[in-house]
């Protein structure tokens, strides 16, 4: 389990630091498509320093989980921390991305939001369930 922790970790490290101020208008999406005004309304700096510390959070996470699971053996238990983990990890984003954008979307937009956040809600349960309940080890031997 400490190689998909490590590998997991790398790639949210990788995500974090090329996300720049720079960057972020074109990596984050809708912003292509919205209007000048709306753009106006969007705190890049805020954003990228949120996602900076989600991911990197999340990457932290990761490498503790893989470290621990490398000294105590229970890999049905690292790998159901791990799919919460990264799953419960994405929830910040829309919790406090909200924050540093001052545009009023439609209902369907903020319905979307939401069902996207119950999504990765009932992904990472269902997932750490069932490899938490997983007979025998995940490793291929």
């Amino acid at each position: 389990m400490l190689t998909p922790c490590l590998v997991g970790a790398f790639i949210m490290v990788f995500i974090g630091g090329i996300l720049t101020e720079e960057t972020a208008p074109s990596m984050l999406s809708g912003y292509n498509t919205m209007t000048d005004e709306k753009k106006k309304n969007v705190n890049f700096k805020a954003i990228v320093k949120t996602f900076h510390k989600v991911f990197y959070g999340i990457a932290i996470a990761l490498t503790i989980i893989g470290i621990l699971s490398y000294f105590f053996e229970n890999d049905n238990l690292w790998g159901a921390l791990l799919a919460i983990t990264v799953t419960w990890g994405l929830l910040p984003l829309f919790f406090v991305g909200k924050n540093y954008d001052r545009n009023i979307y439609s209902k369907w937009q903020i319905y979307f939001n939401y069902f996207i956040m119950l999504f990765l809600i009932v992904l990472g349960l269902v997932i750490a369930i069932s490899v938490y309940q997983h007979e025998g080890s995940l490793l291929i031997e």
